[in-house]
């Protein structure tokens, strides 16, 4: 079945798909020449523009996760999940660029994370590194899950092992050039990878209106009498997506990703100046905003195209489960729509979203490895490329084993998100905004978050029994809500890292040396 579906694409689709590969590589090694240091190779000699940094940012959080994951949220539920990335354009990015932006120039450090070292002490360091790259693992993990749905779909071969062959093609092609042509070869593509993200969906847009009886009347009527564009709802409890959930999702995950990430940290200092890095935020911004809207207006097409016959109704809802909600986009693609080279512009759209994500990801665990482990060391472009290459497969490697879940990829990365921005997110507000703070009340805080979000997510997620659950009353539906995670993990680590700090701090025995350097940190 899989060399036949193989072998029923048309060789116009081959050929698209092919010529988009050999073009991202052609750039890894175009760029492969001119890495001749850390500098070069992780931060672009901290000469990029801003507007190719922008497009990467923006490429980078929105790749083939959101190629799949949102229009499936836009086709089989409401608008409250694009509330939630409206605080991106609306509240994260404002109060990074007037607050953070800032204090991140005039540190001038090549690591977030050195801040944490000079605040607090290098196991901090390192144990904030650890996180970042174990965050970066499982989010580039699930975006491999994303291109194995898709092109599971696409090929008519969705066993988890097949995936895993999908997976390990993708994620090593991605590492391929990533390890060539460094963070320039990662900006310069990912730029190219947004225009490709946001004019397929585009081209799918149209095309959707152009299939659905009554057009683009029939489709704004119809979502708006039954509720589709909803994301101001206030009903449900703890395990419902409401307006709640989605302001407690929207603000701790993407606060956490914007300033709390080696790899944003890295955007950051690629640019000359404040401004341009300001400049940056701005694009992300307003290429968030359009391109997420487009998400959720073609899953809104595909929900109403479905609606129109029994036949089609009958396979929406055979879609409506698990991880085969990843697949009702491709599946529209497939089979409804027609001409040829049509296949080939979603497998190139598709490889366009993962390896915008998979190459940033890849090159960021590089740096803080070399940055925060090694301190910068000039280890030469030939180590840095092996290290790319570990880490490339690595990460491959964990996709083929995601392959065999069956959760949605969005269920999965706010998952990975919840257990690990909230971390990064508590250490950089305790240290910046408590002079009092110590190592030990944030290691202790550290770990409080983190049992808080086992607490909920493993073990009423997972293991507590029914009688449990009816016991925690209305709090036993987040079991089935991903959405609070961030919340709970940012503000148990918070907390307890103030009351620990105020136990433990002795101001006598600070050195003054040490309380001078602190205060010019926060």
């Amino acid at each position: 079945m899989f060399i036949a579906a193989i072998e029923d694409i048309h060789l116009v689709d081959w050929v698209i798909c092919a010529a988009y590969l050999a073009f991202v590589i052609g750039l890894g090694v175009y760029f492969s020449g001119t890495q001749d240091s850390n500098d070069d190779f992780f931060h672009g000699g901290k000469r990029m523009h801003w507007l190719p940094v922008g497009l990467s940012l923006f490429a980078t959080t929105f790749s083939s996760n959101s190629f799949v994951g949102l229009p499936a949220e836009g086709a089989f539920g409401d608008y409250h999940q694009l509330l939630a990335i409206f605080f991106i354009p609306f509240v994260v990015i404002p109060i990074t660029c007037k607050w953070f932006i800032p204090k991140y120039k005039s540190w001038k450090y090549n690591s977030l994370y050195e801040y944490f070292e000079r605040r607090f002490d290098r196991s901090l360091r390192l144990l904030a590194s650890s996180v970042f790259m174990f965050y970066s693992a499982g989010w580039m993990a699930t975006m491999l899950l994303a291109v194995a749905r898709v092109l599971g779909e696409v090929l008519d071969s969705p066993s988890p092992e097949q995936g895993a062959i999908i997976i390990s093609v993708v994620g090593l092609l991605a590492t391929l050039y990533t390890a060539m042509g460094g963070v320039k070869a990662v900006i310069w593509t990912d730029t190219i990878q947004a225009f490709a993200l946001g004019g397929g969906m585009l081209f799918l847009l149209f095309t959707l209106i152009g299939d659905i009886d009554g057009g683009w009347l029939t489709y704004f009527e119809t979502a708006r009498e039954s509720g589709k564009m909803n994301m101001t709802s206030t009903s449900g409890g703890w395990g419902e997506r409401n307006i709640y959930s989605a302001m407690a999702y929207g603000f701790f995950i993407y606060m956490g990703g914007q300033v709390a990430t080696y790899g944003s940290y890295q955007r950051y200092i690629t640019v000359e100046s404040i401004r341009d890095a300001q400049f940056s935020l701005v694009v992300k911004g307003v290429f968030t905003l359009l391109s997420c809207t487009l998400f959720f207006l073609v899953g809104t097409g595909l929900w109403l195209f479905y609606q129109q016959t029994p036949e089609s109704l009958q396979i929406f809802e055979a879609y409506s489960q698990d991880a085969a909600k990843d697949r009702l986009l491709p599946n529209y693609v497939m089979n409804f729509m027609d001409g040829v080279g049509i296949t080939g512009l979603l497998l190139a759209g598709l490889f366009a979203a993962a390896m915008s994500s998979l190459d940033s990801g890849i090159n960021s665990m590089v740096a803080t490895f070399v940055t925060d482990w090694h301190n910068g060391k000039d280890m030469g472009r030939g180590t840095n490329r092996r290290l790319t290459l570990v880490f490339g497969f690595a990460v491959t490697c964990i996709g083929c084993v995601m392959s065999f879940s069956k959760l949605p990829v969005f269920d999965l990365l706010l998952s990975v998100g919840g257990a690990t921005l909230g971390l990064l997110l508590s250490i950089l507000v305790v240290g910046l905004l408590y002079r009092k703070a110590t190592t030990i009340g944030v290691m202790l805080g550290m770990c409080t978050g983190l049992l808080v979000y086992g607490y909920i997510r493993i073990y009423i997620g997972k293991f507590a029994s029914e009688d449990t659950i009816r016991a925690l009353g209305e709090f036993g539906a987040i079991r089935n809500n991903t959405w609070w995670d961030g919340m709970f993990t940012t503000c148990s680590s918070i907390i307890v890292a103030i009351i620990v700090s105020k136990l433990t701090y002795r101001e006598q025995a600070v050195d003054e040396s040490l309380l001078l350097r602190q205060r010019k940190l926060t």
